[in-house]
Protein backbone atom coordinates (compact mmCIF):
# COMPACT_ATOMS: atom_id res chain seq x y z
CA UNK A 1 0.00 0.00 0.00
CA UNK A 2 2.83 2.38 0.85
CA UNK A 3 4.43 1.71 -2.55
CA UNK A 4 1.21 2.63 -4.37
CA UNK A 5 0.95 5.95 -2.51
CA UNK A 6 4.57 6.74 -3.32
CA UNK A 7 3.98 6.03 -7.02
CA UNK A 8 0.84 8.19 -7.04
CA UNK A 9 2.64 11.02 -5.26
CA UNK A 10 5.51 10.83 -7.75
CA UNK A 11 3.11 10.85 -10.70
CA UNK A 12 1.23 13.84 -9.26
CA UNK A 13 4.48 15.74 -8.68
CA UNK A 14 5.58 15.03 -12.26
CA UNK A 15 2.24 16.31 -13.58
CA UNK A 16 2.54 19.53 -11.56
CA UNK A 17 6.06 20.16 -12.84
CA UNK A 18 4.87 19.57 -16.40
CA UNK A 19 1.94 21.96 -15.96
CA UNK A 20 4.05 24.65 -14.27
CA UNK A 21 6.85 24.59 -16.83
CA UNK A 22 6.08 26.89 -19.78
CA UNK A 23 6.54 25.39 -23.20
CA UNK A 24 9.27 26.85 -25.38
CA UNK A 25 8.28 28.38 -28.68
CA UNK A 26 9.45 26.41 -31.69
CA UNK A 27 12.33 28.16 -33.44
CA UNK A 28 11.92 29.82 -36.80
CA UNK A 29 13.96 28.68 -39.76
CA UNK A 30 16.82 30.87 -40.92
CA UNK A 31 16.95 30.39 -44.69
CA UNK A 32 19.82 32.58 -45.89
CA UNK A 33 21.97 35.66 -45.29
CA UNK A 34 23.99 37.79 -47.67
CA UNK A 35 25.75 38.74 -49.79
CA UNK A 36 26.42 42.14 -48.24
CA UNK A 37 26.38 45.39 -50.19
CA UNK A 38 28.83 48.10 -49.10
CA UNK A 39 27.28 51.47 -48.27
CA UNK A 40 29.26 54.74 -48.39
CA UNK A 41 32.61 53.07 -49.18
CA UNK A 42 32.32 50.58 -46.32
CA UNK A 43 30.88 52.87 -43.65
CA UNK A 44 28.07 50.27 -43.46
CA UNK A 45 26.97 47.02 -45.08
CA UNK A 46 23.41 46.07 -46.02
CA UNK A 47 22.86 42.33 -45.49
CA UNK A 48 19.64 40.65 -46.66
CA UNK A 49 18.38 37.98 -44.25
CA UNK A 50 15.65 35.55 -45.28
CA UNK A 51 13.74 33.51 -42.69
CA UNK A 52 10.43 31.75 -42.07
CA UNK A 53 8.68 31.74 -38.71
CA UNK A 54 5.75 29.49 -39.60
CA UNK A 55 6.90 26.47 -37.61
CA UNK A 56 4.82 27.69 -34.66
CA UNK A 57 1.59 29.65 -35.27
CA UNK A 58 2.01 31.40 -31.91
CA UNK A 59 5.13 33.28 -33.06
CA UNK A 60 4.40 36.95 -33.62
CA UNK A 61 7.77 38.77 -33.39
CA UNK A 62 11.03 38.13 -35.23
CA UNK A 63 14.31 39.84 -34.30
CA UNK A 64 17.13 39.17 -36.78
CA UNK A 65 20.63 40.25 -35.71
CA UNK A 66 23.72 40.26 -37.95
CA UNK A 67 27.33 40.49 -36.69
CA UNK A 68 30.16 40.81 -39.23
CA UNK A 69 33.93 40.67 -38.85
CA UNK A 70 36.41 41.12 -41.68
CA UNK A 71 40.19 41.27 -41.92
CA UNK A 72 40.74 44.58 -43.69
CA UNK A 73 44.45 45.47 -43.65
CA UNK A 74 47.67 44.44 -41.93
CA UNK A 75 45.77 42.03 -39.73
CA UNK A 76 43.32 44.66 -38.50
CA UNK A 77 39.70 43.61 -38.08
CA UNK A 78 36.59 45.58 -39.00
CA UNK A 79 33.52 44.49 -37.12
CA UNK A 80 30.03 45.58 -36.31
CA UNK A 81 26.43 44.61 -36.02
CA UNK A 82 22.86 45.54 -36.74
CA UNK A 83 19.33 44.28 -36.08
CA UNK A 84 15.67 44.80 -36.80
CA UNK A 85 12.33 43.78 -35.31
CA UNK A 86 9.29 42.82 -37.35
CA UNK A 87 6.09 40.83 -37.23
CA UNK A 88 5.99 37.21 -38.34
CA UNK A 89 3.92 36.74 -41.49
CA UNK A 90 4.01 32.91 -41.57
CA UNK A 91 5.69 33.17 -45.01
CA UNK A 92 9.28 33.58 -46.16
CA UNK A 93 10.40 37.09 -45.21
CA UNK A 94 13.47 39.00 -46.35
CA UNK A 95 14.69 42.00 -44.41
CA UNK A 96 17.82 44.05 -45.06
CA UNK A 97 19.88 44.59 -41.92
CA UNK A 98 22.28 47.56 -41.94
CA UNK A 99 25.52 46.62 -40.17
CA UNK A 100 27.54 49.57 -38.86
CA UNK A 101 31.26 48.98 -38.19
CA UNK A 102 32.65 49.82 -34.75
CA UNK A 103 36.02 51.32 -35.77
CA UNK A 104 37.21 50.50 -39.28
CA UNK A 105 35.33 50.49 -42.58
CA UNK A 106 34.49 47.22 -44.33
CA UNK A 107 36.11 46.34 -47.67
CA UNK A 108 35.08 44.26 -50.66
CA UNK A 109 35.72 40.56 -50.14
CA UNK A 110 34.96 37.77 -47.72
CA UNK A 111 33.70 38.37 -44.20
CA UNK A 112 32.64 36.16 -41.30
CA UNK A 113 28.99 36.60 -40.34
CA UNK A 114 26.94 35.40 -37.40
CA UNK A 115 23.20 35.64 -37.88
CA UNK A 116 20.92 35.29 -34.87
CA UNK A 117 17.17 35.01 -35.28
CA UNK A 118 15.06 35.28 -32.15
CA UNK A 119 11.33 34.70 -32.42
CA UNK A 120 8.78 35.23 -29.65
CA UNK A 121 5.14 34.53 -28.93
CA UNK A 122 2.72 36.99 -27.31
CA UNK A 123 3.50 35.29 -23.97
CA UNK A 124 7.22 36.14 -24.42
CA UNK A 125 8.16 32.52 -24.99
CA UNK A 126 11.18 32.94 -27.20
CA UNK A 127 13.63 30.77 -29.04
CA UNK A 128 16.62 31.50 -31.23
CA UNK A 129 18.58 30.01 -34.08
CA UNK A 130 22.17 30.96 -34.84
CA UNK A 131 24.07 30.52 -38.08
CA UNK A 132 27.78 31.18 -38.54
CA UNK A 133 28.74 31.62 -42.16
CA UNK A 134 30.97 33.43 -44.61
CA UNK A 135 29.46 36.08 -46.86
CA UNK A 136 30.92 38.26 -49.57
CA UNK A 137 30.84 42.03 -49.37
CA UNK A 138 30.63 43.92 -52.65
CA UNK A 139 30.14 47.43 -53.98
CA UNK A 140 26.64 48.22 -55.23
CA UNK A 141 25.99 47.27 -58.86
CA UNK A 142 25.68 50.93 -59.86
CA UNK A 143 29.00 51.92 -58.22
CA UNK A 144 30.96 51.03 -61.38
Amino acid sequence: MLGTRSCLAAALAAMLVTIATPAQAAPAALVSAGPGILVADGAAVDVPVTFVCDSDPALIIAIPVVQITQRVSEGRIAGGGGNDQLSCTKQAQTVTIRVIPNMMAFNEGAAAASVYLQTCSAQFQCSAVITHTEISLAKPADAG
